[in-house]
C-alpha cells in the first residue's frame, strides 16, 4: 500500500506505517488537532468483535514546536469513512480503537516517573467503541503525557450485517492536544481505569475466538481487554473472561470490581462511558458499601440492523466522589431478543482526578 500524504491547512508528516497520513494544524486557542487516517479495511463477509481487519500506526509524537516537556490530550474523535473518497459512512463498521503508549518505547511506570511520580497512567490512554466514537474531556481537564513519549494507535473494523456488496472503509481519527506551557492548558490531570464485567465464556464453536485479558496478543492495544492484576477465576475454580456468550433472553451479569479499580486514594470521576456489544441495555456501577448507584449508563442498538448505535457518557467538572475504602460492583444488562447466542462484553471506562496535580 503506497503512502498517501496530504496537506490540510498546515503541515503533513508521513508516518512509518503504510497508508497513514498525519496532519497537524494550530487552532487559535493553542490546541493542536492531529488527524490520523488508517489503512483501508475490506469488509467482504461477517466480522464479529475481534475478527475484523485492523492496523497499527506506530511511533506517533504529539510534541509541539515549543519543546514543552508535557503534552495534554483533551479529546479523541473517530469516524468511519469510505476508503477511497474518505467521505463519512455508517459507524456500524467500527469495532474499537486504542491510543496507547508505544509498545516497545517505554512503560507507563517510566512515564509516570517522568511526570514526577504523581500520575497513574496505564498502557492505554483512550479507547473508542461502538456508539461512542468521541471522548471530549471536561474543560480544564486532560491526560498529561511526556512530550517525547511515542504513542501507538490501533483501529479495528467489524461487520455484523449481511450485505450484497463489499464495503471498503478507513478510520479517520482526530486527537486534540495542547502543550503544558500554553495558555488554556488543562490544570487538572486525569487517569483512566477500565473496569470489566467477567463471566465464564461458555460456548465457543459458533462465536469465533474468545478474548481473555491474560492471553498474549500481537499488540497491547489490539486485544479486547487489558492486562490487569485481577482474579480471573470464580469461586468454583472456573476461568473467567471479559468476552462471553449470552443466550437468548434477558440476563444480568455482575462482578465486584473493587480490586480492578485499585484506587490509590479517594478521588472524583469526571468522565465515564461504556463499551458493550449488541443487545446490551445498560451498565451500572454500584457502591456496595453504601448501596447507592454511582453511574447508570444506557446502550441503544440500531433499529434496522445489528449493532450498537449509541452509548451514554457522563461528563462533569465537579465530579462524582469515589472512595478507596469502599467496595464496588459492576452490572451489565443484556436482553438478547434474537433466537441465537450472541457474544458480549461490558467495560466501564472512568477518568479520575489525580490528587497531587490539581
Amino acid at each position: 500500500m503506497s503512502r498517501r500524504p496530504s496537506i490540510l491547512l498546515a503541515l503533513a508528516v508521513a508516518l512509518s506505517a503504510p497508508g497513514i497520513s498525519w496532519l497537524i494544524w494550530r487552532e487559535p486557542d493553542h490546541t493542536q488537532t492531529a488527524t490520523l487516517v488508517s489503512e483501508p479495511y475490506r469488509l467482504d463477509r461477517i466480522y464479529r468483535s475481534m475478527q475484523g481487519p485492523m492496523s497499527i500506526a506506530s511511533n506517533i509524537h504529539l510534541a509541539s514546536a515549543n519543546k514543552c516537556p508535557v503534552q495534554w490530550i483533551t479529546g479523541v474523535e473517530a469516524e468511519v469513512v469510505d476508503a477511497e473518497k474518505e467521505t463519512p459512512v455508517s459507524q456500524e463498521f467500527f469495532c474499537h480503537s486504542n491510543l496507547t503508549f508505544g509498545e516497545h518505547s517505554g512503560t507507563p511506570d517510566r512515564y509516570n516517573r517522568e511526570l514526577g511520580g504523581k500520575t497513574h497512567l496505564d498502557w492505554r490512554l483512550f479507547t473508542l467503541a461502538p456508539g461512542r466514537l468521541s471522548i471530549q474531556l471536561p474543560p480544564g481537564f486532560g491526560v498529561p503525557v511526556p512530550a517525547d513519549a511515542p504513542l501507538d494507535y490501533v483501529t479495528m473494523s467489524l461487520n455484523l450485517n449481511k450485505r450484497n456488496e463489499v464495503v471498503n472503509v478507513r478510520m479517520r481519527t482526530k486527537f486534540q492536544t495542547i502543550a503544558g506551557d500554553q495558555p488554556g492548558a488543562p490544570t487538572k490531570a486525569l487517569f483512566r481505569r477500565a473496569l470489566y464485567v467477567l463471566d465464564r465464556h461458555g460456548v465457543t464453536s459458533d462465536m469465533g475466538p474468545a478474548c481473555s485479558m491474560s492471553e498474549a496478543t500481537q499488540h497491547i492495544g489490539a486485544a479486547c481487554g487489558e492486562m490487569s492484576k485481577i482474579n480471573l477465576v470464580d469461586n468454583r475454580g472456573a476461568a473467567l473472561m471479559n468476552h462471553w456468550i449470552v443466550p437468548p433472553g434477558h440476563h444480568i451479569y455482575k462482578t465486584e470490581i473493587t480490586q480492578q479499580l485499585n484506587l490509590p486514594f479517594d478521588t472524583t470521576v469526571h468522565y465515564a462511558t461504556i463499551h458493550v456489544h449488541p443487545f446490551a441495555r445498560a451498565m451500572e456501577l454500584r457502591d456496595l458499601t453504601t448501596g447507592k448507584i454511582v453511574f447508570h449508563l444506557n446502550s441503544q442498538d440500531w433499529k434496522d440492523r445489528v449493532g450498537v448505535a449509541h452509548v451514554d457518557e457522563f461528563k462533569s467538572t465537579e465530579g462524582v466522589p469515589i472512595f478507596r475504602s469502599h467496595r464496588y460492583e459492576l452490572t451489565a444488562d443484556y436482553d438478547n431478543t434474537s433466537n441465537a447466542n450472541t457474544d458480549a462484553m461490558a467495560i466501564l471506562y472512568l477518568y479520575l482526578l489525580e490528587k497531587d496535580l490539581t
